[in-house]
């Protein structure tokens, strides 16, 4: 019989969980309301001091809406980091959490310009989480990411889908932003505004927030843009000034700061210009400050061109010159082509006919499918400009030579004629040479692979064989020997054999799912599968585990396994080893790998059949990655793998 002293002890301990409970809830509650009042600060400094404290599932819940808040204040380095603390936290078993966190990683790699693995991370997001929600976000963000790429109709294509399941699932909200979103992109690539403009108007009709939200405020900014476009500055300055009049104490600056651009853009197009270079220091300012560079770009090619019209071509310049570095560390072609146009225009300007015509040109290499010939007449104009300037010269220049240099200018020519055709059959036979070298190692990589891969299936298939199947047919066998007249002790002893057989047939499924790719991997990391593989594999064996966390993406951590776990096969198959260690460490700037056994090893001269050096070495080049590899007969082998940053 319970005691009351246990029962007073079980009851209180009842009220502390629920209280904690209540408490968690109560502060994300709170953090919710902060967002939704615009009061970011507020929710981010509450859900940082919170987290820590909260059990893990609540946690990972903490770490990704404090994600989403720096995300919308714009700083995008913070953001990431809370989304991969919430992805750690929930990977042990939380999926739900896992994918929304890894959305956002996703979608703040995208807005910084990292596209590696983005289409991976959203595949690896869905199936963690096949629902309905999850798979509108994922689209949208793979929208953005094809929008970034500049491959619209893509864009397009994945924002439709997501378009579509919000409309079947009822979210109005997603359908607003996903709307905008596609509004966005008919402005930048469609001349009739009005398809624009309805896209729009359709989203704000969607939009059924109780207070003004962030996509009702960008809408407006970017339908101002269109009626400037449009040349209805009333309707532009209308729909800017709802804009500005629901951001004058918002904290979202990313927001914000593209209220204020497109302020920027409606007075240079009423002809205020000063005002308008003055005004734009301050969007600029943001967005340098929080790391908004798609959205930099933009500021600065508009900015560049005002100072070139009222006359500041070296602040121009500037602008124009870091502008140009965004975009390229962006790949955003489309800026590119812009940018190099507008330098282009400059250095005209300022007489600069040789680099004009270079720039132009550098422009045109970016520029999209359709061909102008205004711009054939701009580029002609620029090179006649150049080519007559050069004749004067020439033209001067003889008239004081012309009769003392026409035997030195035809041996010279003889002489350069001649040097061109040797450096020509030179970089005919070079290119040759490299060619044929490359198609030979091209076809030394694909039999590699080739083996590799008929190697894993056909020991795949007889460890299915000689291992599972075998198992299987003793199960059968011993469930066929089981009579229903049997007496219950001779029954029971036939079950326990048949389980015994059924439990040996799942280790044996397990060690060959194991030797495909490990569970462990995925659930936790490098380091965790590593140790389980030796512990498998070796009974003596030491594993020194790295001080710092491994900076490595998944296609690095799969390679890194799949090369340790070949020098395991070589050992249990080949070296006849009594220990084994393996060292793994890593910092900054490379991440290494040491692989020793002491075993017969082999010549390296002559290494023995089977042991992969091939397959070893092409995997760490596929990571960017080195590998060495020290051995001698009866000296055991060290294997060194480092992949530097």
């Amino acid at each position: 019989m319970m005691t009351f002293q246990k029962a007073l002890f079980l009851g209180l301990s009842l009220v502390v969980v629920v209280a904690r409970a209540q408490q968690s809830g109560g502060i994300y509650d709170s953090a919710l309301h902060y967002i939704e009042h615009g009061k970011l600060k507020s929710a981010a400094t509450l859900l940082a001091r919170e987290a820590p404290r909260q059990s893990p599932s609540v946690r990972a819940e903490y770490f990704a809406l404090l994600g989403s808040v720096y995300e919308d204040q714009g700083y995008l380095i913070a953001a990431h980091e809370a989304y991969v603390k919430s992805k750690r936290i929930a990977i042990e078993r939380y999926k739900v959490p896992q994918a929304r966190a890894i959305n956002g990683i996703a979608r703040v790699n995208v807005a910084r310009g990292n596209y590696d693995s983005i289409l991976y991370y959203l595949t690896i997001s869905r199936q963690l989480d096949p629902s309905a929600e999850n798979a509108i976000a994922t689209k949208q963000v793979e929208g953005k990411y094809w929008q970034a790429k500049n491959q619209y109709d893509k864009a397009l294509s994945a924002l439709q889908n997501a378009l579509d399941a919000a409309s079947q699932a009822k979210d109005r909200n997603s359908m607003a932003i996903i709307l905008s979103s596609m509004g966005s992109i008919y402005f930048s690539h469609n001349p009739d505004m009005q398809v624009a403009l309805g896209f729009y108007k359709r989203s704000n009709q969607l939009d059924d927030t109780l207070r003004p939200s962030v996509t009702l405020i960008r809408n407006y900014c970017r339908m101002a843009n269109s009626y400037m476009v449009l040349g209805d500055h009333e309707n532009a300055g209308r729909y800017l000034t709802r804009a500005e009049q629901l951001t004058v104490n918002s904290e979202y600056l990313t927001l914000k700061a593209y209220v204020l651009s497109t302020r920027v853009i409606l007075l240079a197009e009423q002809g205020q210009i000063a005002q308008a270079v003055e005004l734009s220091e301050v969007p600029i300012r943001i967005k340098r400050e929080i790391g908004d560079k798609r959205q930099l770009q933009n500021d600065l090619l508009n900015v560049a061109e005002l100072r070139m019209m009222i006359g500041q071509y070296d602040q121009a310049e500037k602008l124009l010159a870091e502008g140009t570095a965004i975009s390229h560390n962006l790949h955003d072609l489309v800026y590119l082509k812009y940018f190099y146009n507008r330098r282009s225009q400059l250095d005209s300007i300022s007489g600069h006919y040789l680099s004009a015509y270079e720039n132009l040109k550098k422009s045109f290499i970016y520029k999209d499918s359709t061909f102008s010939v205004d711009h054939l007449r701009a580029v002609n104009e620029i090179r006649e400009k150049y080519e007559a300037e050069q004749k004067e010269k020439i033209i001067a220049e003889k008239e004081l030579q012309i009769e003392e240099q026409k035997y030195q200018r035809a041996i010279i020519l003889g002489v350069f004629i001649t040097v061109v055709l040797i450096l020509f059959v030179i970089l005919l036979l070079i290119r040759s040479r490299s060619r044929t070298k490359l198609q030979q190692e091209k076809q030394v990589r694909l039999r590699t692979i080739v083996q590799t891969q008929e190697d894993v299936q056909q020991r795949i298939a007889r460890d299915l064989h000689d291992g599972l199947v075998q198992v299987l047919g003793a199960a059968q066998l011993s469930l066929e020997s089981v009579r229903d007249d049997s007496d219950p002790v001779s029954l029971r002893k036939q079950m326990h054999v048949a389980y015994g057989i059924m439990e040996e047939a799942l280790k044996e499924a397990r060690s060959i799912s194991h030797q495909i790719l490990p569970y462990s991997l995925l659930k936790g990391g490098l380091v965790e599968a590593l140790e389980e593989l030796l512990s498998r594999s070796f009974e003596n064996y030491t594993f020194q585990r790295p001080a710092d966390e491994l900076n490595l993406n998944e296609g690095e951590a799969i390679n890194v396994f799949r090369i340790v776990q070949e020098l395991v096969n070589n050992v249990r198959k080949h070296a006849g080893a009594t220990k084994v260690s393996v060292i793994l460490n890593g910092n900054a700037r490379e991440v290494s790998l040491i692989f020793e056994d002491d075993g017969v090893g082999f010549s390296m001269g002559s290494p023995p059949a089977g042991v992969g050096l091939s397959n070893m070495t092409t995997r760490a080049e596929l990571i960017g990655g080195t590998i060495t590899f020290r051995s001698g007969p009866a000296k055991g082998t060290l294997v060194e793998l480092i992949l530097t940053r």
